[in-house]
């Protein structure tokens, strides 16, 4: 009962006040943790398990010589079980060795390290890494620097600069211009509260500031956060624990109770295609029971058509509802269902193909820089480009040419010159503004 209340005050302590409050248990020959890493200012507990021990960071009872601490300290012996030993605050950083001068402990291995670090707070560990400049970049853009470099504890999970050149073309300028969305980003990469390396058991869940979950996996000593490896742990800051880790963790932007189109309605990179669906009416079809699979155009995608073009194409309803319906799949495809060359039927009688390189998917000539939001009714990917439908040169096409824009050449899908009415069964129409309309040749 008295070592309880000795822990629960250890913590009360902690809590109270913007360093922290360490406990080390003294037993038979151990100290444990025998190793501790801590921030200067913070405060270390030693406490009695039972037996006979005292805390000497004075002279080695192994060698006789002086431990040369940053500053030396040495404690009176205790017998009483879950009395405190000795408490020390460390105000000089540095690496503190020590050990127990009763007997033979310290040769029967009870010693014991603590290195005292000054690395200020979680924030002040990004700035100052020369691989966190993105992370840097990221947190002042979202306003959030203010709030973590506030008391804490958080525990960061810092994705490198290679982490953020590992997303899509694409996806980091999308997120970095949209402050919601990157507000979300980040803080699904924080947890409230202090977790060390030495804290983490396989399968655990991490809650974020985002009111995420975040799960832990440990293989032997490698340790994943998500789909990330941890690469480094344990930064020690004044206010918490930065770890480095290899890739982005993006959230899941989907809420409870949400369908496919709820979901582009809520986005604040999709406000044209909300428009798009709202013209053709199909914002009933999109919130029914589905499943679809929604490959979402992000409005710079369609800002990216001919001048006047989206304009013409809210005028034109037919021809906007086929465009549409191309990007919709009529059941659950989520990113792990995808394979190379695989072909997705479409609501307009169509087919989207998937080409996956190196982590990079895309569907037809778009890029999947988001993927598995989850609906209730389907799951939504976020693509860079529209997706023109069309199996013949009519349609689409002379909708572009009234654009002033000018067909150039066919190629095939190896990326070679062909004619235009070749009978392959993929072709690819290159125009004068880069814009490329794949055709299938299904009926020939």
């Amino acid at each position: 009962m008295k070592k309880h209340i000795l822990i629960l005050l250890v913590t009360m302590i902690s809590l109270n006040s913007f360093s922290t409050t360490h406990q080390i248990n003294a037993g038979s020959f151990y100290y444990s943790p025998e190793s501790l890493t801590i921030h200067l200012g913070d405060t270390v507990v030693w406490i009695n398990d039972g037996g006979i021990h005292d805390v000497n960071a004075n002279i080695s009872s192994l060698s006789g010589q002086s431990f040369n601490n940053p500053e030396s300290f040495q404690s009176p012996t205790t017998g009483s079980i879950g009395a405190i030993i000795h408490t020390h605050v460390f105000t000089i950083e540095g690496t503190y060795n020590y050990d127990c001068s009763v007997g033979l402990h310290a040769q029967n291995g009870m010693v014991g390290t603590i290195n005292v670090v000054n690395n200020g707070t979680v924030v002040d560990i990004i700035v100052n890494s020369d691989s966190h400049q993105t992370l840097e970049t990221a947190v002042i853009a979202a306003n959030l620097a203010e709030t973590l470099n506030g008391d804490g504890p958080f525990t960061v999970f810092a994705p490198s600069d290679d982490a953020f050149d590992g997303l899509a073309e694409g996806a980091l300028d999308l997120i970095l211009a949209n402050a919601d969305q990157l507000s979300d980003v980040l803080l699904n990469h924080v947890h409230s509260g202090n977790v060390l390396s030495t804290d983490l058991e396989n399968g655990m869940g991490v809650p974020t500031l985002n009111n995420t979950e975040l799960t832990v996996t440990i293989d032997g000593m490698t340790v994943m956060i998500n789909l990330a490896t941890v690469t480094q742990a344990d930064l020690i800051a004044s206010n918490g624990v930065v770890h480095v880790i290899d890739k982005v963790l993006l959230p899941d932007f989907g809420q409870e109770d949400t369908t496919v189109y709820s979901i582009i309605k809520a986005s604040p990179i999709h406000t044209t295609l909300e428009t798009a669906i709202d013209a053709a009416e199909l914002g009933e079809t999109l919130s029914g029971d589905g499943p679809f699979t929604v490959f979402a155009p992000t409005d710079d995608a369609f800002g990216a058509l001919p001048a006047g073009a989206l304009d013409d194409l809210l005028a034109d309803i037919d021809l906007l509802t086929e465009i549409l319906l191309h990007h919709v799949h009529s059941g659950n495809v989520l990113s792990t269902d995808l394979s190379n060359g695989m072909e997705v039927p479409t609501l307009n009688d169509d087919v989207l193909l998937v080409s996956i390189d190196a982590g990079t998917v895309m569907i037809d000539m778009s890029t999947v820089i988001q993927p598995d939001i989850v609906a209730n009714n389907g799951v939504v990917h976020v693509i860079n480009a529209v997706l023109i439908a069309d199996d013949e040169p009519t349609t689409t096409n002379t909708f572009l040419n009234e654009k002033d824009v000018e067909y150039l050449h066919t190629i095939n899908l190896l990326g070679e010159l062909v004619d235009r009415d070749s009978k392959e069964k993929i072709l690819i129409d290159i125009y004068s503004n880069g814009t490329s309309i794949k055709r299938y040749n299904l009926r020939k």
